[in-house]
């Protein structure tokens, strides 16, 4: 019998709120370093550098984006500056190692951070040498998911047949372009996304929880 999944060779998985849940504090942290970078770049007030941060974000994908497009921003200092932050509360998860590891095929992260920033959340959460790969910002150009382009290059670069590929992420939104490749899409739903119909249409299952759903399609696979 066909099972669910058994036609996946390469698992794509996003970093933050996808690998660790948001109860560990990390993107909270990231939000304000990044108003700080602003605050600072600007010599402005705090309230002043969040209005312009979420400015940023809505327009360009990421705050990065917006500062190098018009102010001429840097990209690595500002990454080295908004990704220094506490990783206390994410602790090692020797079970979703274990069932990362149990997946059949290509396993790589694909991040709007940087490398540096990826392998430091990756050996605090235990799942270091586990990925072929990561396609950071910067392998794509700073255009950040959701743009097209990016997943192009992604699947171009590393050689990933879309047919063939699935990808977990926590933003909706950045679920579309992977679809329309036609990439399996799973959707980490931790309640704060509203979804519109349209882009409901892009997702093929929604799941809480990253470790019960592995457990699951170990299961259902039958191969693990």
């Amino acid at each position: 019998m066909q099972t669910p999944f058994a036609h996946i060779d390469t698992w794509i998985f996003d970093l933050d709120l996808t690998l660790y849940g948001p109860e560990a504090n990390i993107m909270a942290q990231v939000r304000d370093r990044i108003a700080l970078f602003v605050e600072k770049h600007f010599n402005i007030g705090s309230d002043e550098a969040h209005k312009i941060r979420h400015t940023y974000w809505k327009k360009y994908g990421t705050t990065l984006g917006g500062l190098m497009a018009e102010n001429k921003v840097e990209p690595n200092g500002y990454l080295d500056f908004v990704h220094d932050v506490d990783m206390d509360l994410l602790r090692p998860d020797a079970d979703l190692r274990r069932q990362i590891t149990s997946l059949p095929g290509r396993k790589i992260i694909f991040t709007n951070a940087d490398a540096p920033y990826a392998e430091r959340v990756l050996a605090a959460r235990g799942l270091h040498n586990l990925f072929e790969d990561i396609f950071d910002i910067h392998r794509m150009q700073h255009l950040p998911k959701p743009a097209a382009a990016s997943y192009d290059s992604l699947c171009a670069q590393l050689d990933i047949n879309p047919a063939r590929a699935l990808f977990v992420e926590d933003s909706a939104h950045n679920l579309v372009p992977a679809k329309v490749l036609g990439m399996t899409t799973i959707w980490v739903n931790h309640g704060t996304e509203a979804v519109s119909s349209d882009t409901e249409q892009y997702i093929d299952q929604e799941i809480a929880d990253l470790n019960d759903w592995l457990s699951s399609i170990h299961t259902i696979e039958g191969t693990i």
